[in-house]
């Protein structure tokens, strides 16, 4: 009983397979994530990864194939773009979607070292500015499961550090899927790692 109640908990992808226009993207690819782990999915770039996210949240319908464990699971997303409201402030922007209070988010983006661009318009920040309040939104959601796809891309070497740290301790005993080219941020995360190849 106890071995069943595990499998169903853990994200099981069996034979999924998904083309665009007759080019093939998935090939009836399997694998599981385990509950409360970070994995980190690798491959080479048009490999099929961000497709792989897309069907795991329900964005794109596989051609064959089927998931388990993700029923009924809050999930949390950082994409690869930041999907900001350009008009509104970072405060404003997280609390749409999070419904934290304000203070509760102004003390996470102090966190971020974001405190500076509190009450401006998210059309004025950089681009490693805009990638951090899109990270702390998705990690302030109320989630089960945080599917981050390139999360650190576009940041400093410095300030990737930082941010790296605090989805690390704020992810800590999570189910994660995490999409990055760099071996050394799985590392740094100790992240179970995949290939797709």
């Amino acid at each position: 009983m106890y071995g069943k109640d595990v499998e169903k908990m853990d994200i099981i992808v069996k034979d999924l397979c998904k083309s665009y226009e007759n080019q093939k993207v998935l090939d009836h690819f399997s694998c599981r994530f385990q509950e409360g782990k970070m994995t980190c999915i690798m491959g080479k770039s048009g490999i099929g990864k961000t497709t792989l996210l897309a069907v795991l949240m329900g964005l794109v319908k596989a051609d064959e194939g089927a998931v388990t464990g993700m029923e009924h699971k809050k999930i949390s997303a950082i994409f690869q773009e930041n999907r900001l409201f350009e008009n509104l402030d970072a405060v404003t922007n997280i609390r749409i979607t999070t419904g934290k209070s304000d203070a509760e988010i102004e003390r996470f983006l102090q966190k971020m070292e974001l405190k500076d661009i509190i009450g401006k318009p998210v059309s004025e920040y950089s681009g490693g500015m805009k990638r951090r309040v899109a990270i702390a939104r998705a990690l302030l959601a109320e989630y089960d499961i945080l599917i981050m796809d390139e999360p650190l891309q576009g940041l400093d070497a410095e300030t990737k550090e930082k941010v790296a740290t605090v989805i690390k301790t704020q992810t800590a005993g999570k189910t994660v899927l995490f999409v990055t080219h760099d071996e050394k941020e799985a590392e740094f995360f100790e992240a179970e790692c995949m290939e797709l190849v």
